[in-house]
């Protein structure tokens, strides 16, 4: 009792220093009890990667084959330690042949997949959302035609879509629910569960002064991104000094000094949805086309002898008439933030659930600042939820395909820089042509 008494009168007599060794070791016990829960987690996961690992094959077959499309300088260069930490352990229990291949530079992923010779049984891209963007771009832009699924491994700084898919419903931003994310990503893969996922599809408008052939169109998996809150939050690594607090800081810094984009004054030109006609056929699911070169393939000539597999029937949408499909509308507008999304990017019920109708996107036109203080709060709101394509809503448009023209172009030299975000990557601003394009890829899925 003499002791706990003693104790005590030094904690009073001591309290500064009491409060900051107290406070020490709170940190202290919480960290470790928090590593202790991911070792214990890595084990649950390791242990359930090795039983796919430890089923025989024979000996004429060969173990699935990986490529990991690597973005080492996502996550403040973070994301290689995260993958070797966390992802590849689980890969290779599963008994997966995995190649690495680690990206150099601005389009290597998109470059790399499209000449890439020969596919691999999965594609993993390890990332975020521009990374992924540039794997589905160089995927849907190889001559061959070729695809294969793709797995999505949250290693970037913005994850929407690999978030969606895997992390925990109401998880916290834990570092332990972070590695149970990633961890779900590499299980799904081994797993083997895929889903077919939309794309949109961004073509640069020709104009009559282009000397150069037109560009290869750009596919992004959630969204195009235009106005004040995307020219500012693409600052944020300016503010490195502010730490965990460079997103907030950025917009607190930025939101008086009124040169970035306030106003996407623009004329949108779309179409309404579609589920599949005459007109549009081309952009749907390829079960179609894939039936049709089915079909015109020799069979050998023993095949008379094994009977053929039953398919679901195929649509054939060059058959089905949808006038409606071809009429224009044209609006103009003079946002301060207009976010064309996929179906991908819905994050709550008042959005839509994933899937509801694929045959769509959504066009996004946002309200006008009333102040900056406003602006500001907005955006600190968005920043913190994670909800960076959740612009405050003055009309939403659903549509099959969309064309902006932006009344504001750069055409000098000495005009200043105007850019879209696509997937969190920064584009040109440029009259643009963006497509819904349903089913287009596979992603392995829980």
């Amino acid at each position: 009792m003499a002791f706990v008494i003693r104790f005590a009168k030094a904690v009073r007599n001591n309290w500064k220093k009491s409060t900051v060794f107290g406070s020490a070791l709170a940190y202290g016990v919480s960290y470790s009890n928090e590593k202790y829960e991911i070792k214990q987690l890595m084990r649950y996961y390791c242990t359930e990667a090795s039983r796919y690992g430890d089923v025989k094959i024979n000996l004429n077959q060969r173990p699935p084959k990986v490529l990991v499309l690597l973005n080492p300088a996502a996550n403040r260069k973070s994301s290689e330690e995260d993958f070797h930490d966390y992802c590849e352990p689980i890969l290779h229990l599963a008994g997966f042949e995995v190649d690495l291949v680690k990206t150099d530079s601005e389009g290597h992923a998109r470059r790399y997949v499209e000449e890439l010779a020969t596919l691999p049984d999965a594609l993993i891209v390890g990332g975020g959302d521009g990374t992924l963007s540039e794997a589905v771009s160089g995927m849907k832009r190889r001559q061959d035609g070729a695809q294969c699924p793709i797995g999505v491994l949250p290693l970037g700084r913005t994850n929407t879509l690999a978030m969606k898919l895997f992390s925990a419903e109401g998880s916290s931003n834990s570092d332990l629910e972070h590695v149970r994310t990633m961890a779900n990503a590499a299980y799904a893969v081994i797993a083997g569960k895929k889903e077919k996922t939309d794309l949109m599809r961004i073509e640069v408008l020709p104009s009559a002064a282009d000397e150069t052939p037109p560009e290869k169109p750009v596919y992004a998996v959630g969204a195009l991104q235009w106005g004040a809150f995307r020219d500012i939050l693409a600052l944020r690594d300016k503010y490195w000094y502010t730490a965990s607090l460079r997103d907030y800081t950025a917009f607190l810094f930025n939101a008086f000094d009124g040169k970035h984009t306030w106003s996407c004054k623009a004329k949108i030109a779309y179409t309404e949805p579609c589920s599949g006609c005459s007109n549009c056929y081309k952009d749907m699911d390829d079960q179609w086309t894939a039936a049709k070169k089915a079909e015109q393939q020799p069979r050998r000539w023993w095949s008379v002898f094994v009977p053929r597999a039953k398919t679901a029937a195929k649509t054939d949408y060059s058959k089905i008439v949808n006038e409606k499909c071809s009429v224009r509308h044209e609006i103009e507008v003079e946002p301060s933030e207009l976010v064309i999304k996929t179906g991908n990017v819905a994050v709550d019920e008042q959005e839509g659930e994933k899937g509801t109708d694929s045959t769509k996107l959504d066009v996004v036109v946002g309200e006008q600042v009333d102040s900056s203080f406003g602006f500001i709060g907005g955006s600190w709101g968005r920043v913190r939820g994670r909800k960076y394509f959740d612009c405050p809503v003055k009309d939403s448009i659903s549509v099959r395909t969309v064309e902006l023209l932006p009344e504001r172009l750069k055409v000098e030299e000495t005009d200043p820089e105007l850019y879209y975000s696509i997937d969190n990557e920064a584009y040109e601003v440029r009259p643009v042509r963006i497509t819904v394009v349903p089913k287009a890829v596979e992603i392995f899925t829980f």
